[in-house]
């Protein structure tokens, strides 16, 4: 059984959409149950989710049901992360049991200072995961956090199952958890921005707005795929190659500091993320 804090239209709500989606699961997934805070968020995640009944939706009552889960995902908003993991009842459930957290800027020892102390009889293993949005369509980017102490195997192997079928995921030491937050979790933002960019461009030289986000939408899936054999800089050397559009348009960038506004964009973000919890 699965479990999950969130809030309607959140990251928490997406990863279920992608466990949902997904056709290959490694881990079962036959009952979830998602929490919330609020009547509105249990209302119109119980619509989202009316034709899965294999999904249940609580208001409240984080303590019983991680009591009765397996794995609990944490994707409350990072400042509520205190108040959710104080709850009455919530350290016993969690006694033994797998907790992923998908917080930005909320570390893992923050968590384990709040469930866990001497007198704790069995603990609970947390293990930090941040991917984006795009694992409603198991597409995401997920960086797992290596801890010390690593949870035991089994635990590790589930935690990288769920969001393997979620995406790809990366590993990367607990110092570089902040900047991978921005890089899988927030880059998609600034990408956007970007793009916008290229479809109003596009848009002033006549293209129909439609046709213009339906071509950007492939170009990047086309890009992505291309990212995976190649480092961006080879990619834009091998396009640039020859004298031409590309390569001019390239040069604007360039005159336009797209590369150091990105490379402080990303600075600001990671600053930003570091004092998140």
């Amino acid at each position: 059984m699965y479990s999950a804090n969130c809030r309607q239209g959140s990251l928490g709500t997406a990863i279920v959409q992608g466990i949902l989606a997904n056709k290959q699961r490694h881990f079962d997934t036959s009952t979830i149950k998602v929490t919330v805070t609020s009547q509105a968020s249990a209302t119109a995640l119980k619509h989202l989710f009316e034709a899965r009944p294999q999904v249940s939706v609580f208001e409240g009552h984080n303590a019983s049901v991680a009591a009765d889960s397996d794995v609990i995902i944490l994707a409350c908003p990072p400042t509520a992360t205190s108040e959710v993991l104080s709850e009455t009842g919530l350290r016993h459930a969690l006694r033994g049991k797998l907790l992923i957290s998908v917080l930005g800027g909320v570390t893992r020892q923050t968590i384990e200072d709040t469930l866990l102390n001497d007198q704790t009889p069995e603990r609970c293993w947390v293990v930090r995961a941040l991917p984006n949005l795009a694992v409603a369509s198991n597409a995401s980017a997920t960086a797992i956090e290596v801890s010390d102490p690593r949870p035991p195997k089994h635990l590790a192997d589930l935690a990288d199952a769920i969001f393997s079928d979620l995406g790809g995921i990366v590993h990367v030491p607990s110092s570089l958890m902040d900047a991978s937050t921005v890089l899988c979790g927030s880059a998609p933002a600034f990408v956007a921005l970007f793009l916008d960019g290229m479809i109003d461009g596009a848009v002033a030289a006549g293209v129909p707005r439609e046709k213009a986000d339906v071509m950007v939408a492939q170009m990047l899936m086309s890009t992505s795929m291309l990212l995976k054999d190649q480092r961006a800089s080879t990619l834009r050397e091998s396009i640039c190659a020859m004298p031409g559009c590309t390569v001019q348009g390239n040069l604007a960038l360039e005159e336009g500091g797209a590369r150091g506004i990105s490379a402080k964009a990303m600075k600001v973000a990671i600053e930003a993320a570091s004092k998140l919890g």
